[in-house]
């Protein structure tokens, strides 16, 4: 029989969490560097990219594990350091760049030199496992594994999953079924436990393997479809070559050979696509003993040759062995010439080293062919036995019983979980309907109440609006009222002194009152249009207020000869109240006033704009400036500052003799 070993397990030890939808863990993790935190997270999404890629683009995945490596580097994290030399061995070696894969290893060992950092260490021993492991060197490779397990036996359950897995692939590599089917039973059990779909079609792909090598055909198929069926779900492209090639074994071995063959080319094609060469050389070996088990010794020859210089390239000594001896068997076919009993025992050697039962066995059969082509048939009949008792060792009736017990116990526990967890939905859902009703009732209580108060809220909302609109309008008429009083009726008040003084005037100064009581009426009723304006709703909008101030701006400054600047930022959508609109105009026209008529400015800069939840209003002029502290005390600053206050704004004045003046307005606004 032809077997091959499993592929390069290193992505589950790498990745504990890899069993969600692939594309959105690409797509999050990619979106997570690009923002270049620089941090041990970054450092873990370049690793699980890495990862990812592993099993889609190989030149992708080592991309992303150099940034690692280089991340770590800068950020002196020997964990972030180990994880991307273990996963640079991984890539290296399955690429057939075996210096390279030791290089990094070796990186690897220095790192879990320090005892204290317990994840390197252990990313050590199980990566170096798999490393030897994937050059045939099982022997070798066992006690690596084994300490990685140990050392991950208290952590987290996906990684300890991987590790039992890794283990039971050892086993299986050196034929010892019972330990292999053990460890592959347990992982699973894990990996069903945490939801680990990957996980699981690793588990499933190995206990198709371990019933290859019993000749249970039948039941390896069913294990390698289901292995299949989740790696299609889970788009890992390398682990679906994997299950078509071990199915091409299942069909060859039970003589299909045409859906043997059609399985092995269509995944040698994915393999160079992956530019896999690990997985390259072994489709190579397969289809060549396809062929020479179909007589097309040629072809086979041709086959086994490109594999038997993939197989050096990577190092593994068992598969060259392997892949001359069938040379030899070929040849000897082919050629019919005399082959050098040597190159046969040395083969067996070979495998005898590495650990693999099987290509022993295969390379004992093959030397007792080539003793009995020679009617040496004492010398055949001795090998022939060895080969007999080492294929049964393997695949003995006592293994398979073993293994069915196993697989039947797994089961039972299987069922009684389910069972378990039947009983349990079926509380659940009694439980649930009992809180559905409470819930229920709870919710209708809670909507009548959410209503009533709905009802309450908004009645006192129109009771709270219309008690606020009629304050306002107590408001605006007591200012009005005051106004009136206060400016009319000292206006009114001088005009109508003046008037009675006008009458009994007779020095001939009867023009000079009626001047002033002019004045008097202009000022009265520019005060009154100012007021009519500030309380018309038409003026509501800010855009109104701008327009008004452009307008008395042009016709104080034009007159005076002033060049002014006028500029607002975006306020025309704010809406002002009435208190707010005529104080705000009115300080704009007092300091204008002032500005034309004592600054002896030549320019003024006037400026509107919003300033977080305030409007400021800026008036500066390059006059003479004046210094507050010694001016006589009048009425007109003291009114800004009053009308400032009024609205709950802040006004500065900000002044200096031969430095012009500057006043600085902030009002709160909604």
């Amino acid at each position: 029989m032809q077997k091959v070993t499993l592929p390069l397990l290193l992505s589950i030890l790498l990745a504990p969490h890899i069993c969600f939808g692939q594309t959105k863990v690409i797509d999050s993790l990619q979106q997570f560097i690009e923002k270049h935190s620089r941090d041990t997270n970054e450092i873990k999404a370049l690793h699980r990219l890495g990862v990812e890629f592993m099993r889609k683009d190989i030149n992708k995945a080592k991309s992303y594990l150099y940034q690692e490596v280089a991340l770590a580097k800068s950020l002196t994290t020997n964990f972030g350091l180990s994880s991307g030399y273990s996963g640079l061995v991984g890539v290296h070696q399955i690429t057939g760049l075996l210096d390279s894969a030791q290089h990094y290893l070796d990186l690897m060992k220095i790192l879990a030199q320090d005892v204290t950092n317990k994840k390197a260490v252990t990313n050590y021993f199980s990566t170096a496992g798999l490393f030897y492991k994937n050059q045939g060197k099982f022997k070798e490779a066992l006690p690596y594994l084994l300490e990685g397990l140990r050392l991950s036996k208290n952590g987290d359950k996906t990684d300890f999953a991987g590790q039992l897995l890794n283990v039971g692939n050892a086993y299986s590599n050196l034929k010892d079924l019972k330990n292999a089917a053990d460890y592959h039973l347990k992982a699973l059990t894990l990996f069903e436990e945490v939801k680990n779909k990957r996980g699981q079609s690793f588990c499933l792909n190995s206990l198709g393997n371990d019933y290859l090598d019993l000749e249970q055909y039948t039941a390896a198929e069913k294990y390698f479809l289901q292995s299949e069926k989740l790696k299609e779900e889970l788009g890992d492209n390398r682990g679906v070559l994997t299950s078509w090639m071990n199915l091409g074994i299942v069909y060859q071995q039970t003589n299909k050979a045409d859906l043997s063959m059609l399985y092995f080319n269509k995944a040698l094609v994915r393999a160079r696509e992956l530019k896999l060469s690990i997985e390259e050389l072994r489709l190579l070996f397969n289809i060549g003993s396809l062929l020479k088990q179909t007589k097309k010794n040629e072809e086979a020859t041709k086959n086994f040759s490109e594999a038997l210089v993939l197989a050096r390239q990577a190092g593994d000594s068992a598969f060259v062995s392997r892949i001359k001896t069938y040379l030899v068997a070929l040849q000897n076919d082919v050629q019919k010439e005399k082959r050098e009993e040597s190159i046969l025992l040395q083969n067996i050697k070979i495998s005898l080293e590495t650990g693999s039962l099987d290509i022993t066995a295969e390379g004992y059969f093959g030397l007792a062919k080539w003793h009995a082509s020679r009617k040496q048939f004492e010398k055949a009949y001795e090998n022939l036995k060895q080969a007999q008792q080492l294929t049964d060792s393997i695949r003995g009736n006592q293994v398979i019983l073993q293994l069915k017990k196993l697989e039947e116990e797994y089961n039972a526990v299987k069922k009684e979980k389910e069972i378990a967890l039947l009983k349990k939905d079926q509380e659940l859902k009694t439980l649930a309907l009992s809180r559905q009703k409470v819930l229920i009732t709870s919710i209708a209580i809670a909507f009548i109440s959410v209503v009533v108060i709905a009802i309450l809220l908004i009645n006192r909302y129109r009771v709270m609006n219309r008690s606020k609109r009629l304050l306002e309008i107590e408001k605006v008429r007591n200012n009005i009222a005051r106004d009136l009083h206060d400016d009319m009726g000292s206006a009114l008040s001088s005009i109508n002194i003046l008037s009675q003084v006008a009458l009994v005037e007779k020095n001939g100064n009867t023009q000079s009152y009626l001047q002033r009581i002019g004045d008097q009426s202009a000022r009265m009723m520019e005060d009154m249009g100012d007021m009519v304006w500030s309380i018309n709703p038409r003026n509501d909008s800010m855009s109104q207020v701008l327009i008004r101030m452009r307008e008395f701006a042009s016709e104080i400054f034009e007159l005076k000869n002033i060049e002014y600047q006028f500029t607002d930022n975006g306020m025309e959508h704010f809406t002002l109240n009435a208190e707010q609109r005529k104080n705000l105009f009115l300080i704009y026209k007092e300091t204008i006033n002032n500005a034309a008529k004592y600054s002896q400015a030549d320019k003024i800069e006037i400026n509107l704009h919003q300033q977080d939840h305030s409007l400021i209003m800026s008036i500066k002029d390059n006059g003479q400036g004046f210094d507050e502290q010694t001016i006589k005390a009048g009425n007109g600053l003291r009114n800004l500052r009053e009308r400032a206050k009024e609205i709950n704004g802040t006004l500065e004045l900000r002044s200096a003799i031969g430095n012009g003046t500057e006043v600085h307005l902030k009002v709160p606004i909604a």
